[in-house]
């Protein structure tokens, strides 16, 4: 249950759960109670749900009041953010690691933001094409209409490019259809307007799609090779995964496509005590989180302090992590070298 707060500068989505523990709160004097903003994508992704479900945990265990505020894509509150507008956003390690060091439109970099907390990719990517396209194959996407440029979302083009490159394609040997975020490229191809269209495994939108007429996810090679050229071509945290078959999500066999970690971020002076609170509030409830959303399910506390960083971790969680015997030599030393 979740009601909508309209606001000058957006929208806030507060969970019923915020509301009656945030009244509990009241009701028991705790002064020290605070409403902190976890800004997210748009309602229907699933950074949006992943936002959500970390929201509602840490609304019931952590003694604080979390709202949602969804924006048209991380690019609309990220730099907000840095400026410590917001205490909270979940984002991709990829759009995490773009923002820090500035390599978006604005060219502005991040350099405020730390992450609190690592999972295994929420996102599974590839291209979504309807199952009788007779598009089998990356291969088989010359002379489409693909989905392109993603305007609010500056860290998915590189994504998409990289893709294409590495299966010998360019935006050249395409018919580029321009959308604005994630949700408007599977839009497309629900409208009719694109032949395939890139998105994440289990997106509502493509749940919906797929139930009305059946969808596919291509598969991308997934050779060691694919991987490091992607992360040349891409960014340094990219992953490959190959997902089992999943007929009801549109993988009719095992099929390899895109991933990254997944981070939990906040500001670099963000109060240390909301900070041990939300660590700790996370961390004690592991099983409810991963609960909350399917994109959860990677947040194990075993891998909240990722080998794979793009951006700085809080001198609050790394002692933090310490303290739980979950930060590795290696995570330090990769932590240690991001300037």
């Amino acid at each position: 249950m979740s009601r909508l707060i309209k606001g000058p500068r957006g929208n806030f989505r507060v969970f019923a759960a915020a509301t009656m523990v945030g009244a509990a709160f009241l009701i028991a004097g705790t002064a020290s109670a605070k409403t902190l903003v976890m800004a997210t994508d748009r309602a229907g992704t699933l950074y949006n749900a992943t936002g959500s479900g970390l929201a509602k945990v840490l609304t019931k265990h952590s003694g604080h009041r979390v709202v949602v505020r969804a924006f048209g894509g991380p690019d609309a509150y990220i730099h907000a953010m840095n400026e410590g507008e917001y205490t909270l956003t979940a984002v991709s390690s990829n759009s995490a690691w773009f923002n820090y060091y500035g390599r978006t439109k604005s060219k502005k970099s991040t350099k405020n933001l730390r992450i609190l907390r690592s999972g295994s990719g929420a996102l599974r990517l590839s291209f979504i094409v309807y199952a009788d396209s007779g598009i089998m194959s990356f291969a088989d996407l010359k002379g489409r209409k693909v989905t392109s440029d993603f305007g609010g979302h500056a860290a998915i083009n590189p994504i998409v490019k990289g893709a294409l490159a590495v299966s010998g394609l360019s935006w050249k040997d395409l018919k580029p259809v321009p959308v604005t975020g994630a949700l408007d490229a599977p839009r497309a191809l629900g409208a009719g307007r694109v032949d395939a269209a890139w998105g994440a495994l289990g997106m509502p939108v493509v749940r919906e799609i797929h139930a009305k007429k059946k969808v596919r996810y291509l598969s991308i090679d997934g050779s060691p090779k694919t991987l490091s050229e992607l992360r040349r071509l891409v960014f340094p945290g990219l992953r490959l995964v190959k997902m089992p078959a999943l007929k009801h999500l549109g993988l009719p066999e095992p099929t390899t496509m895109i991933t990254s970690d997944s981070y939990l971020l906040t500001h670099k002076d963000t109060d240390p005590a909301i900070l041990k609170a939300t660590l700790n509030a996370l961390w004690e409830n592991e099983a409810e989180m991963q609960k909350a959303h399917f994109s959860l399910r990677g947040f194990k506390n075993k891998t909240a302090a990722t080998d794979l960083p793009m951006m700085p971790y809080h001198p609050v969680a790394i002692e933090f992590y310490k303290s739980k015997g979950v930060w590795s030599s290696k995570t330090a030393a990769a932590n240690a070298a991001i300037k």
